[in-house]
């Protein structure tokens, strides 16, 4: 133990970082961080601010003095009956370390101090019980309805009160003159406003860590103390004549008076000792290769303490095995401490409370004996038969799983030779369980930090490989592009649509002939043109009027943006806008919004992963409903077309496919079929991006009201004199350009584009991937990559803006996917984002409600993500 902690200290300072307590805490706090410098920085201001509250001071005294007072009640008031000390205890501790945290202390009935214990008893039981243990093992279980769920929950209601407390502490603290440890972070965190590694969500869960640490450990350890004297009559009666003799006079004990109690020093440290409250520590990891007592140690393997054979070594104590004080008095009586006693661990991970239990439990221990006898209480609570059956049940657990393993073994899908690696492969889930089915993008983020930036899962049986960073992206999507133009072809989506459509059709003749198609129809309906301006400019005039008649009171624009982008491609498509109340509109908006969560939720990874089920009556069926529907609406639309066209003079995209459809004939993939789902494609692809994009970028507008007010001042030089903007203004406005690429690449409105598979067998990054490989991109990988970007993780338009300050594009900004298969509509969104973004902040000033809350910049995942619905507050500018 002395060696990897005091002598190699560094090289075992790690922390596991894929355990059920990391992903239950959400990697926040500091207790469970990885060695570092996130870590060294949390640490040294703990340690700064701990000091600065009172820790191994005066000040720290009073407040134990204050607290147990109404511990002393609690057993005044018991006097001669038997009472139960746990809650007593816990309650003291708690108080002692919320006065630090918190600046204050609360009631012993307070409800939400009983929510923060309950929560913190049951997941302490639960973190170190068999199904933490399961959790760990078997990581294809990690989402399953299974009892470890409930830790969730039970952190994340501990973390909203941790939040709840936070907020109240924004909006009452002075800065620079701090009432505790929430408000010297929160000031800290004003200086460190770049520095990732401080934030609020990380306060949270430092703050819970640091309570949780100063109660449990404390509580337990004066439970275990008074117990240890209650059945050592003869240790409590020599403890309380060193006490009286000692304080003869005084009217209270100091932490200074320890110098002058040996015994007590002595007993305290026994208990200490034989408590043995933290018996595994907290597991660290080694930081590199290195060797411990001859043998070699790789890098991020866990260490496990034995704390136990430490304090009770024979070789390290007089008395191992007994409870005696004589463990640390000398042959003078003088008390001395063993260097085996380490109940704290030792070095660079030691604990942060460490000086701090050590005073509490000194002037605690000290006063309640020179104030009370205990009688022994010999009541048990322990119930051996269900010891024996919760043994049973685990044993029998692990069993089955053994034997599902070993029935499954030969079943499961196996990497094709120098395939990207990955997770173990289950039989027909393949690699479900590593995937939350709600949103799996933390998970791909987790598996690349495991498996490098490319690497391989199995949807079901088939196999997948995901690409990260702006490296393979370009090799894949740019370099070697045709290689990488498929589509899987049987997916949900694909059996929804009935594989017909463009963006879903896989690489070849048909899919050429359309793209092409598309293209020049689009480019001769006004894309990128004078007219599209015109048409842009029309529509954003019916957003104006809605703004306007929601002046000065808060209102949620989500619907607002999405008609106005909608009837933009509607006028592309079908030559006409429509009404914003418009029942036809309404119907394709619900049914594309149902289907959009209904393709990324967890019934379409389960009709993906085991196709048994296809045919079975479950919620994925009204997708299949759904897109009836559309395809419904599509084919009146086609068919009003056919009655009233002119052949030759096309009025808009139908129009035109149908001219085609007349000279192609029968024998070509043009078809009116295909037409209904290609103008179906087109109208969702050009709604959802464009409204989600527009959403994200007045949502950020608002809460960032600098970048807001720097726009309006370029607008403002840019248009002055003219009536509306166009396109063309863009050249001259370098910072309104540097915001909206900026907004683009934070919302990373489709996050995982859409999915592309392999024309033939090729080579990625130096892997071998087999022809119809499934391949999917995880563009927030290259969005946010920190080699890339200037300030990846933040809202900043200096991303995209030179020295000069001058509009540069880098080369990893690829919200559009790249290649061949790029964005058919990138041309008409860029347009549409400018004009409508432009137009409004050039006449409107948008501001975050008073009574909205804090903004929530966490997205709801779907087809796009999407900010959570919000609402703003419009005001006109004074100057327009």
């Amino acid at each position: 133990m002395k060696e990897i902690l005091v002598i190699k200290g560094t090289d075992f300072a790690g922390r596991p970082q894929d355990m059920f307590i990391n992903h239950v805490t959400q990697e926040t706090g500091v207790v469970m961080e990885n060695y570092g410098t996130v870590w060294r920085e949390h640490r040294r201001f703990a340690l700064m601010t701990l000091r600065n509250f009172g820790l191994g001071k005066k000040s720290m005294e009073e407040w134990i003095h204050e607290e147990i007072q109404h511990t002393v009640k609690t057993l005044e008031n018991s006097i001669g009956t038997t009472l139960n000390p746990q809650i007593m205890f816990h309650n003291a501790a708690s108080n002692i370390i919320c006065q630090v945290l918190y600046g204050k202390r609360f009631e012993y009935n307070d409800e939400m101090i009983k929510v923060i214990i309950k929560c913190f008893t049951d997941n302490a039981k639960m973190t170190n019980g068999p199904w933490a243990m399961i959790y760990d093992s078997l990581p294809m279980v990690r989402n399953l309805p299974l009892p470890f769920r409930k830790a969730f929950k039970n952190y994340e209601t501990c973390k909203q009160i941790a939040l709840d407390i936070i907020k109240k502490h924004k909006e009452t603290k002075v800065t620079g003159e701090p009432r505790d440890f929430i408000d010297c972070y929160l000031d800290e965190l004003e200086k460190k406003n770049a520095d990732m590694s401080f934030s609020e969500d990380r306060l949270a869960g430092y703050s819970l860590d640091l309570y949780f640490a100063g109660t449990d450990s404390i509580s337990n350890t004066l439970l275990t103390g008074f117990l240890y004297l209650m059945g050592h009559p003869h240790i409590q009666e020599r403890s309380q004549q060193e006490i009286d003799l000692v304080l003869e006079g005084k009217d209270r004990v100091s932490f200074e008076d320890r110098n002058n109690m040996p015994y007590m020093q002595a007993v305290i440290h026994e208990i200490q000792r034989f408590a043995n409250i933290g018996p595994l520590s907290v597991f660290h990891a080694t930081i590199k290769d290195t060797e411990l007592m001859g043998y070699s140690i790789p890098k991020g393997t866990m260490v496990i303490q034995n704390m136990r054979s430490v304090l009770m070594e024979e070789g390290q104590w007089k008395f191992p095995h007994e409870f005696n004080p004589e463990n640390f008095l000398n042959e003078k009586g003088e008390f001395v401490k063993p260097e085996a006693f380490m109940p704290f661990s030792a070095e660079n991970t030691v604990s942060l409370q460490a000086a701090m239990h050590r005073h509490r439990g000194a002037v605690v221990d000290r006063m309640l004996i020179t104030e009370l006898n205990h009688p022994l209480n010999c009541s048990s609570t322990t119930n051996p038969t269900s010891s024996v059956k919760f043994t049973t049940m685990f044993v029998s657990l692990i069993l089955l799983w053994l034997c599902i393993c070993i029935l499954f073994l030969q079943l499961r899908p196996r990497r094709p030779k120098n395939f990207p690696p990955g997770p173990p492969v289950l039989p027909m889930l393949g690699n479900l369980l590593y995937l939350s089915l709600d949103n799996p993008l933390k998970d791909f983020e987790r598996l690349r930090k495991a498996y490098g930036n490319v690497y391989s899962l199995f949807i079901g049986p088939r196999p997948a490989v995901i690409l990260n960073g702006f490296k393979a992206m370009k090799e894949a999507m740019v370099i070697k592009a045709t290689d990488f133009a498929g589509r899987p072809q049987d997916l949900f989506v694909n059996d929804v649509s009935k594989r017909r459509g463009v963006i879903l059709a896989d690489y070849g003749e048909s899919w050429r002939d359309h793209r092409r198609f598309a293209l020049m129809t689009l480019r001769n309906f006004g894309l990128g043109k004078k007219s599209m301006e015109e048409r842009i400019s029309e529509e954003i005039q019916h957003t104006v009027k809605t703004l306007e008649d929601n002046i000065g009171t808060p209102f949620s624009p989500q619907v607002m943006f999405h008609n106005a982008a909608s009837n933009i491609i509607c006028q592309v498509l079908f030559g006409k806008r429509f009404e914003y109340d418009d029942e036809m509109i309404k119907t394709i908006v619900q049914c594309f919004t149902r289907n959009s969560k209904i393709a990324n939720g967890p019934w379409a990874m389960l009709y993906d992963s085991i196709p048994l089920i296809r045919n079975l009556p479950l919620p994925f069926r009204e997708a299949f409903k759904n897109a009836e529907i559309c395809v419904s609406v599509g084919t009146n639309l086609v068919k009003e077309h056919k009655e009233t066209r002119i052949r030759g003079q096309p009025r808009d995209f139908v129009d035109c496919y149908l001219d085609e459809l007349e000279k192609r004939g029968d024998d070509s993939s043009f078809s009116e079929d295909q037409l209904i789902i290609y103008a179906l494609d087109l109208h969702f692809a050009g709604t959802d991006t464009t409204s989600n994009t527009l959403l994200t970028g007045f949502f950020y507008m608002m809460n960032y009201p600098q970048i807001q007010e720097k726009c309006q001042q370029e607008i403002d030089q840019v248009l002055e004199g003219k009536h509306q903007v166009t396109f063309e203004d863009r050249h001259n406005m370098p910072y309104m350009q540097a915001v909206i690429h900026e907004v683009q690449r934070v919302a990373n409105t489709v996050p995982l584009s859409v999915f592309h598979s392999t024309t033939k067998e090729t080579e990625l990054m130096g892997y071998t991937i087999p022809k119809g490989t499934m391949i999917i991109q995880n563009m927030g990988s290259v969005l946010t990559e920190e080699t890339q970007w200037k300030f990846p993780h933040e809202f900043k338009p200096e991303n995209f803006l030179n020295e000069k300050g001058e509009f540069v594009k880098p080369e990893a900004f690829m919200p559009f996917s790249a290649g061949p298969r790029m964005c058919l509509g990138e041309g008409l969104a860029r347009m549409e984002l400018f004009i409508i973004m432009v137009t409004l902040l050039r006449k409107f000033k948008f501001t975050w409600p008073e009574d909205a809350g804090e903004p929530d910049f966490t997205p709801v995942y779907g087809v796009t993500l999407t900010p959570k619905p919000y609402f703003m507050k419009v005001q006109y500018r004074e100057k327009q």
